[in-house]
């Protein structure tokens, strides 16, 4: 369907252009063509769409098949789009485009409302429209009623003749469709008359076109169409509803008018043919034709207000439209003439899928619809894939050369303009400015030099060609050429130009500002700017434009500051100051300061400010000053942080260059670091905070070089010299380094400033003090003590050292450190005033000593239990020290340590401390372990009997109880490992606790130690879990999800998952066994069979002993049980139940007790047999059954039954449901339950084996279900499972009976009489049945062994082994017999028969079946080359030599397998080679010629030749073969021209065989043939006489050796190589091509021949033809090239398989590449 529209606006018709630009155009006039809009199918078009379209005030009509579109009259817009059923013939529009006529070719004509886009109504016009291709409708026309406005009259013209449809009330209908009035538009419908006007009778092979006339105020109708008249003209008469013929023209002058147009009294019609001609439209006269032209369309188009008078006006411009036939290229041509003159004025070429849109003849504008290919290069039968609406308007040559520039399409605006005499330069001006474009994109995309080189050439060629020197000097100017280097050179290049205009004096020819030289010199001046700015790496063109037009320099030394880049900010302030000068402000200043990086080099920037900005600011802005110096204050403190490494110096620097930066001898400076500040300055408070701050920095430089302090400027201003120093002591970390730095640093500080030594240290350590007691308890810490100690040291005034002794004991904490302790010691023992000072104050800090650190202040000791309480107090405050100061307190008072441990332990227990208690106990003596250890055991067994209840937190408590008495046994069983007895007393508590804490830990079970021993409690509590695990899974399956059970089972502790119940299990003193098989059969019960199967799997994996074997066989036994009793039970869908009791009865055997070996082997027989049943119950995907080779198998069946050469039996499948019952009744029959029979040692419960029942046959219960199954498999034709089950069962009840009746007489005395009797009829009944069965059973497997895809020989001879040997042989011979030619079959069948026939001793058989043997492995290797053996099939000698023939002329036949077939059928083997050669040689000619005559086959090669040399060798004599051979040269020579060079050839070739032939006669027959015929060479002759050979290999290997001549280079070495291509010899092609004395065309030549050729053949003509010689050397070279090429390439794949593998291998290993050849090759697998 054409529905997809894509409508474009004028700027897109450039960029859609839809194949115009490529057109040829001619003529003196100019069309601009411009798309208006385009459209394409959604579907896949496969034809051409049938073209119409029209264009009136009304509406833009198009028709493109089904698909109708309606647009306004400029088609900017689409107003509706619809799709009909079938081909629309006509379409027309009325009342101002509101109502939309269509013409459907299935006879239908549609009025349809544009605006709701509804089909209002529709009429079937012509009934059985669409039997024919043809147009249905062929012309609609619509006109206004005269009388009655709203009225239309439409009139449809059909091939028989013309429908009249008169007063259509459009008017009246329009209302009643907007007003929804659908009473009053029906019944305007039906006011619509319609008549029919056959126009047969005078144009009687069909009407083609019409147009409707006022002529001379009558209403007039020409219609055109075939037959006996071209042309008729009526007359209408409207008052009297009349239609008359009024004259006639017949077809001699015109043939089919399929076209008419009018203009004044002229006609113009447009025949069949394609000739237009001119008729006189009221006499009907030919007027004028143009036979010369054929056309398929035309319009009549002028300039005039109406069509009546055009003829009569000069100036009407009266215009004719044509559109031509396709030519050979399918192409068509739009052309215009004038009229009358017909002189040609425009053509331009059109698609062949086009058409003209009918336009009014006013209009000037033509349109035309036209159909695109996908590509140029298309085939005959391809469609369209869019239809294009082109526009085509006549322009002026200006306007053409403007759109031909605005396309780029420069080489033909140039012709152009020098055509019409335009301004050329304008094409060289935009061809410049389009390369101006793109090297602007040059320069910020990534393009190659290459591209923009071709630019700048581009440019400076056109700039030549402009005489425009203003414009070229602009253009060099502004242009962003790509390189530094390209701009000078165009700048100078511009300078020259200005330069030349100056001195021709001329005035400028444009209109724009002329370019002077000083603007060039400006731009060579910022040229030479940014190039020591930014280097010429940095250039690209807009960087160079921006930098070139940008006015504000200063914005780019900002940008550059900003950017950190100080040295191109510097060089663009020195390069450009006086452009900024008159502008710099302070706001300028103030911005620029702002801009300075934090982080950029300050000694950079002081160099720059002190030597240039500063002068500069004082110069232009001396109120900027202050300015300045704030900025240089804040920046000389935020070096502080920005610049750490270079502080304090650079801070000073920075701030001293305010002051530096003018000419010292005005400033009257002394030093380099003292000046005198001008008076203004000194008069500004920011150059006064300047001052002071380099004052500062000054002395914190000292600070920082001299006595190495470290202090921050912003503390350094609060500090006083006593508060540095303080500072100085803080410093030092290491106390032991306070000595030398009070000596080195310290001290010359303090002489520097006046201070008092002693007294400033004392008043240090007073200070140290007091800063450390006034922090928090948590950040209180003793490291001033060290240092204050060491400040001591340094002191000598005896007096100041005890007032800080003091000082420190007063401060220290409590207890001292060894340091404080020591330093009051050593001051103790001094003779001083003060030593009672330090004496009492130490006394009272061993008072309070102990308990201060627990917060008591004073205390009354006055008894034992005071005294525990005491030490309760201390443990329960938890300290480090807590146990040793309790003990310490115990051991003071004599109190035993044990309860001071019990209580610790106790309390660390309910602490959840348990680690800690053994850390204690091993931390005391052995003996106070036991004593501890036993009395925590005590107590732990009165601390469980407490029922925790719901309380958690007792739970918690009993728990950590449990733990931790756990842990303190295992250490106390590791102390008690000499003492067996309190060992094991202490195993046995162990244990238990053990149990106590899994049941509280695992499974919320709080049991005491009591409850624990107390058997039937804890079965009981086993069986509840169990139940209650039971329940809780039911549950998740059916009402809850897993996760919700998860946290149900974690609140009470339910056993959750099996492994959960099995560590209950276990702490309950249950094993995992028994569990198992509980649970197992528990669920087996239940009916959940996976969960009973897995139970005893997980049993079998872990515990494979006769326990599991024992529950093994119970699970298989109750399965049989319920699915004979078809019991209901859950059996996952994948599942094979039948295999896996069999599995399990199997495994059940494998690890069973003596006393269940017996039972075990005979289930698992018959659950064997159930499996196999069960199987045959299955219908795989295959549409047949399948058989696995063995059980549990993952193969694939299909693969399996297809590609396997073991036999599978096809049958019925059985029926489940019938079948398994009865299987496992037999099963249980065979092997009875034994549940409440008591079984004694080595007793069997299977019937095989077990005692007779006194007064019960027990082998009644099996007859049931055996004759059952027997039934049932013989129905459903399965003979395996019969003879498997007949030879069980019977071997069963067989063993029953003689197991009984070992000895008739103790038998008797033993059994019952009648039990015997019933068992001997029972076995003998079943023997002879079983007889029968058997015999007839492996017939019919032998039959169907034999007609298997592949026969199972060893299987057929056993079943064979069952027969009689009469009947088997007979039987073998049938199948052969009928088996006709299947060599297959036969052959197996007959390999059965020789090896029964071996076993019998038939020896007379046995050579029948081997022969047939040999014609059937004949039959079948004969067959896979195309050769039938039926005729000598099991025939004698004769028939098969007759053969030969047929084996000669077969290409797959060699001469081994000629020789091998002459062996084995004893024939002579001499004949048949000879026979083979002649036909190789007869193979390679060809009986062209219609007269019979005999003529080589140019395109034959020699390796026919070469084949039937290889084979005269192996003949015992060559006699036959010569004679033979002249004969076929006789008949040769007969048929070759005697001009010929093989005619001679021939003649000389026979008399050698002739005179050869003569002297085999007279010589001694038992001599050599060969000698008398000169070894072989005469014979290789012949034989290479039969190869046809335009240019014969020893020639090509001659002209090859040409190749080395001292000229080479001049030889067309490539021309040489092609002619070796041409004949098939790639080797040679690559040797010319490695002559070729050129490297560079060399590697090209060889690079394609290498991308074209098949080095396997290469390789292979290399070994074959260029192996001697000195085409040999050349050789290796071609070999390495090749193997070079498929290692790059890794087109290893192309020699994997080829015997020039191992060549390749080779090469890999001398030249080092075997790492990409296993790399492939393990990539690959291989």
């Amino acid at each position: 369907m054409w529905n997809d529209i894509e409508l474009l606006a004028n700027d897109d018709t450039g960029s859609c252009r839809l194949n115009i630009d490529s057109r040829l155009e001619s003529g003196t006039a100019l069309y601009q063509v411009d798309t208006l809009l385009k459209i394409s199918s959604t579907e896949k078009v496969s034809l051409n769409p049938k073209l119409y379209a029209c264009n009136t005030s009304e509406g833009f009509i198009i028709v493109a098949d089904k698909s109708v579109c309606l647009l306004d009259s400029i088609c900017q817009s689409l107003l509706l789009q619809l799709q009909f059923d079938t081909e629309v013939d006509v379409v027309g529009i009325c009342f101002e485009g509101r109502f939309l006529l269509v013409g459907e070719r299935n006879g239908n004509v549609h009025l349809i409302h544009v605006h709701s886009r509804q089909i209002l109504m529709t009429k079937t016009l012509v009934q059985n429209a669409q039997k024919s291709n043809e147009q249905t409708f062929r012309r609609l026309l619509l006109e206004k009623d005269a009388l009655d406005e709203g009225v239309y009259h439409m009139f449809l013209l059909t091939n028989g003749g013309l429908y009249c449809i008169m007063y259509f009330h459009i008017a009246r209908i329009n209302d009643a469709v907007e007003s929804m009035d659908i009473s009053a538009a029906k019944e305007l419908e039906g006011k619509i008359k319609t008549c029919f006007i056959s126009t047969e009778e005078y144009h009687t092979e069909g009407s083609l076109s019409m147009l409707i006339g006022d002529l001379t105020s009558d209403i007039h109708l020409v219609i055109g169409g075939r037959g006996d008249n071209a042309l008729s003209k009526w007359r209408m008469d409207p008052t009297k509803k009349d239609v008359a013929v009024q004259n006639l023209a017949d077809s001699s002058m015109i043939l089919g008018a399929k076209k008419l147009q009018v203009l004044d009294n002229l006609l113009f019609i447009l025949d069949e043919e394609g000739i237009l001609s001119v008729w006189d439209v009221y006499t009907l006269i030919l007027v004028w034709d143009w036979p010369s032209c054929h056309l398929s369309d035309f319009l009549l188009t002028t300039e005039g207000d109406s069509s009546s008078s055009v003829t009569r006006q000069r100036d009407t411009n009266l215009k004719l439209i044509a559109l031509t036939f396709p030519n050979e290229k399918q192409m068509r041509s739009l052309a215009v003439y004038s009229l009358p003159t017909m002189n040609h004025l425009y053509s331009i070429e059109v698609s062949d899928v086009c058409t003209l849109v009918q336009i009014g003849i006013t209009m000037d504008t033509i349109y035309l619809l036209e159909g695109i290919y996908d590509s140029h290069e298309r085939s005959s039968d391809s469609p369209v894939s869019v239809l294009a609406m082109r526009c085509l308007t006549e322009a002026l040559p200006e306007n053409r050369l403007s759109r031909l520039l605005h396309k780029h399409k420069f080489e033909e605006a140039e012709n152009f303009a020098i055509q019409f005499g335009l301004d050329v330069e304008l094409v060289y001006k935009v061809k410049l400015n389009i390369v101006l474009e793109k090297l602007a994109s040059a320069s910020v995309g990534s393009y190659g030099q290459l591209l923009w080189q071709e630019l700048v050439d581009e440019a400076k060629g056109n700039l030549h060609k402009i005489k425009d020197d203003n414009f070229v000097v602009q253009y060099c100017v502004n242009a962003p050429w790509p390189t530094y280097e390209t701009t000078f050179e165009m700048l100078n290049y511009s300078k020259t130009r200005i330069q030349r205009k100056e001195d021709k004096i001329l005035p400028p020819i444009s209109d724009e500002n002329p370019v002077s030289i000083t603007d060039v010199l400006r731009a060579q001046a910022r040229l030479t700017t940014f190039y020591g700015a930014f280097g010429p790496d940095k250039f690209s063109g807009i960087a160079w434009i921006e930098f070139l037009n940008n006015d504000d320099v200063l914005k780019d030394i900002l940008f550059q500051l900003e950017e950190m880049n100080l040295s191109c900010a510097q060089y663009l302030w020195l390069r450009h100051q006086a452009e900024f000068e008159s502008k710099f402000d302070e706001n300028i200043l103030e911005n620029l300061l702002s801009r300075i990086p934090a982080n950029i080099s300050s000694q950079d920037l002081c160099l720059w400010f002190k030597n240039i900005f500063i002068p500069f600011v004082r110069r232009i802005v001396p109120k900027g000053q202050k300015i300045v110096a704030k900025w240089l204050e804040h920046r000389a403190r935020a070096l502080e942080l920005t610049d750490k490494a270079n502080w304090p110096e650079n801070g000073y620097k920075m701030a001293e260059v305010y002051f530096i930066s003018k000419n010292p001898a005005d400033l009257g400076i002394a030093s380099s670091w003292v000046w005198i500040p001008l008076k203004e300055d000194g008069d500004c408070e920011e150059v006064q905070q300047l001052m002071k701050l380099v004052t500062s920095l000054q002395e914190l430089v000292d600070l920082y070089r001299k006595y190495n302090c470290r202090i921050a400027l912003s503390e350094y201003e609060k500090e006083t010299t006593t508060t540095i120093v303080f500072r100085m002591l803080d410093k030092v970390l290491a106390p032991e380094l306070i000595p030398t730095t009070l000596e080195k640093v310290i001290r010359p500080y303090m002489l520097q400033h006046n201070i008092q030594e002693e007294d400033i240290l004392l008043q240090y350590i007073k200070d140290l003090l007091e800063r450390c007691s006034s922090r928090s308890a948590s950040l209180f810490e003793t490291a001033w003590e060290a240092k204050a100690i060491a400040v001591i040291g340094c002191m000598s005034d005896t007096d100041l050292i005890f007032d800080a002794v003091l000082q420190i004991m007063y401060g220290a904490v409590v207890p001292w450190s060894d340091a404080v302790e020591q330093l009051v010691k050593q001051h103790l023992e001094m003779d001083h005033p003060k030593v009672k000072l330090l004496q009492e104050s130490y006394r009272l800090m061993e008072m309070n000593k102990l308990l201060r650190g627990y917060g008591i202040r004073g205390f009354n000791f006055s008894n034992d239990k005071q005294i525990m309480g005491l030490i309760k107090y201390i443990l329960k405050q938890d300290s480090p020290s807590s146990l040793e100061d309790a003990l310490k307190i115990a051991q003071a008072y004599r109190l035993p340590t044990v309860e001071v441990y019990i209580f610790r332990i106790v309390q660390l227990i309910y602490m959840k401390r348990g680690d800690e208690c053994l850390n204690l106990l091993k931390s005391i003596s052995p003996t106070e372990t036991d004593i501890t250890v036993e009395r925590l055991s005590l107590w732990a067994r009165m601390a469980l009997q407490e029922n925790p209840g719901s309380s958690e937190q007792c739970k918690e408590d009993q728990k950590m109880i449990a733990k931790t008495l756990v842990d303190i046994l295992k250490f106390h069983m590791c102390v008690l490992k000499e003492s067996l007895l309190k060992s094991e007393k202490c195993d046995t508590n162990l244990k238990m606790f053990e149990a106590i804490h899994s049941l509280q830990e695992d499974f919320d079970i709080f049991l005491s130690l009591e409850e624990y021993e107390n058997r039937s409690l804890v079965s009981r509590l086993r069986e509840e879990h169990i139940i209650a695990y039971e329940t809780t899974r039911s549950k998740s399956k059916s009402d809850k999800t897993q996760e919700q059970n998860l946290v149900l089972d974690k609140q009470y502790k339910v056993p959750s998952t099996e492994s959960r119940l099995y560590r209950l299990a276990l702490l309950l003193q249950v094993t995992e066994q028994e569990l198992g098989a509980e649970l197992a059969l528990r669920a087996l019960t239940a009916g959940k069979v996976e969960k009973a199967l897995q139970i005893c799997s997980d049993l079998y994996e872990h515990h494979c002993n006769a326990q599991t074997a024992q529950l093994l066989f119970l699970v298989s036994q109750k399965l049989c049980q319920m699915l004979e009793a078809n019991t209901p039970m859950v059996i996952p869908p994948a599942m094979n139940l039948p295999a896996v009791i069999y599995e399990f009865a199997c495994k059940a055997s494998t690890i069973c007790s003596p006393d269940l070996l017996l039972d075990a082997l005979e289930l698992c027989k018959y659950t064997q047999v159930a499996m196999e049943l069960y199987r045959q119950c299955e219908i795989e995907d295959y549409g047949f059954i399948t058989k696995n080779a063995s059980f549990g198998g993952e193969r694939d069946h299909y693969e399996e039954w297809t590609y396997e050469d073991f036999f599978n039996e096809d049958g019925i499948v059985l029926d489940p449901l019938i079948v398994l019952p009865v299987a496992y009744d037999l099963t249980t029959a065979f092997v009875p339950s034994s549940d409440g029979r008591k079984l004694y040692p080595l007793d069997c419960a299977n019937l095989a084996n077990s005692p007779y029942i006194h007064g019960e046959n027990a082998l009644l219960p099996a007859k049931t279900p055996i004759i059952a199954l027997l039934e049932n498999l013989q129905e459903c034709s399965q003979c395996e499972l019969t003879l498997q089950l007949m030879i069980l069962a019977f071997g069963t009840c067989l063993q029953h009976g003689v197991s009984n009746n070992m000895d008739n007489h103790l038998s008797v005395k033993l059994h019952d009489e009648k039990v015997m009797a019933e068992t001997r009829t029972f076995i003998a009944i079943m023997g002879e049945k079983t007889v029968g069965i058997i015999k007839d059973t492996a017939m019919a497997l032998l039959h169907k062994v034999f007609n298997s895809r592949v026969v199972d020989c060893n299987l057929a001879l056993a079943y064979c082994s069952l027969l009689p040997k009469k009947e088997v042989f007979e039987k073998l011979w049938d199948v052969i017999n009928n088996a006709w030619q299947n060599y297959n079959k036969i052959l197996a069948v007959a390999v059965v028969g020789a090896q029964l026939a071996l076993v019998y001793h038939e020896n007379e058989e046995r050579i029948k079946f081997q022969e047939l043997i040999t014609d059937a492995e004949w039959g079948n290797r004969l067959g896979n080359i195309g050769i039938s053996f039926q005729s000598a099939f099991r025939q004698d000698s004769q028939q098969k030599k007759l053969l030969i023939s047929t084996l000669v002329q077969n290409s797959h036949v060699d001469t081994a397998l000629i020789l091998k077939y002459c062996r084995t059928f004893m024939l002579d083997s001499d004949a048949a080679l000879q026979l083979y050669i002649e036909t190789v040689l007869l193979s390679g000619s060809s009986w062209k010629n219609s007269h019979g005559d005999c003529i080589l086959d140019p395109d034959q090669h020699s390796l026919l030749v070469a084949k039937a040399k290889q084979m005269i060798p192996l003949l015992n004599s060559t006699q036959d073969l010569v004679v033979s051979l002249s004969g076929i040269l006789q008949k040769w020579k007969k048929n070759i021209s005697p001009k010929e060079e093989s005619f001679e050839r021939a003649e000389v070739l026979i008399k050698k065989t002739k005179c050869a032939v003569q002297r085999s006669a007279t010589e001694n027959k038992d001599k050599d043939y060969w000698v008398t015929f000169q070894g072989d060479e005469d014979l290789q002759q012949v034989c290479s006489f039969f190869a046809p050979s335009p240019s014969q290999l020893e020639e090509c290997i001659s002209h090859f050796l040409l190749l080395k001549c001292p000229v080479l280079a001049d030889l067309d070495l490539v021309g040489i190589a092609k002619q070796y291509a041409q004949i098939d010899l790639p080797a040679f092609t690559l040797g010319c091509l490695l002559l070729i004395p050129f490297v560079e065309k060399r590697e090209q030549q060889i690079q394609g021949f290498l991308n074209a050729c098949n080095p396997e053949t290469v390789m292979l003509q290399v070994e074959d033809c260029m192996n001697t010689g000195e085409v040999a050397g050349v050789a290796s070279q071609i070999k390495n090239i090749i193997l070079d090429s498929m290692i790059e390439k890794e087109h290893f794949e192309k020699f994997l398989k080829s015997k020039c593998y191992n060549v390749l291998k080779m090469h890999a290993v001398h030249s080092n590449r075997i790492k990409e050849l296993s790399d492939y090759l393990v990539d690959r697998n291989w």
